[in-house]
């Protein structure tokens, strides 16, 4: 509810005066929330997805067990948050920052822990790189890394490519915006001049 709102309710008469302090005293008595909320659940969601991503050839069903706690989670939060804290002050916010560099890095050293976790895992089976030595076909697991790392940073850029940060519609309609900002810079203030009659008209 914005500031209007609250004048309205406040002019409606002094039972909506004593509702909103009714309200208001309520939310005083809540538990104070986290001083910052946004760390604490970036900190724990990082650390799940860093699991995931460093060992997840070694439990496969990690992926799942990680959904299952995020569903129980989120519900958890919307209670605690709605109920049981305080109301947080809205932050804007351009990106998520820092973290955004941090899930890169856990991708870039997902990829290169898990390829030699199944090169070496795979070491003594047929695979389909093999190095000739002593007239003989064997296996070079740093290689098999070598090769499933390059295909998978291939693909990863290849995808990162072909969907962009942003929309085509969102920035069609931030340029659009742009554009009309521009326009009324370039228009100047608006003046007024008062005609024989005195009527004020607008003169661009």
């Amino acid at each position: 509810r914005d500031n209007s709102d609250n004048v309205e309710a406040v002019n409606a008469g002094p039972e909506k005066t004593k509702e909103l302090i009714d309200i208001i005293e309520e939310d005083r008595k809540l538990l104070a929330g986290d001083t910052d909320f946004t760390l604490s659940e970036y900190t724990e969601k990082c650390i799940m997805y860093g699991i995931i991503m460093l060992f997840g050839t070694v439990f496969p069903l990690a992926p799942l067990v990680a959904l299952i706690c995020n569903m129980v989670d989120v519900r958890v939060d919307g209670y605690r948050i709605l109920w049981k804290n305080r109301r947080y002050i809205a932050q804007r916010a351009e990106d998520i920052g820092i973290w955004q560099y941090i899930l890169e890095l856990l991708n870039m050293v997902g990829v290169v822990v898990n390829s030699l976790i199944l090169a070496f895992t795979l070491k003594g089976s047929k695979s389909i790189i093999y190095s000739p030595k002593d007239g003989s076909n064997a296996y070079e697991p740093w290689m098999v890394a070598f090769a499933f790392e390059h295909v998978c940073f291939a693909l990863k850029f290849i995808v990162s490519y072909i969907i962009p940060d942003v929309p085509s519609d969102v920035q069609f309609k931030m340029r659009k915006e742009q554009f009309q900002v521009n326009q009324l810079f370039e228009k100047g203030p608006v003046k007024k001049n008062s005609d024989v009659n005195g009527d004020a008209n607008p003169v661009v």
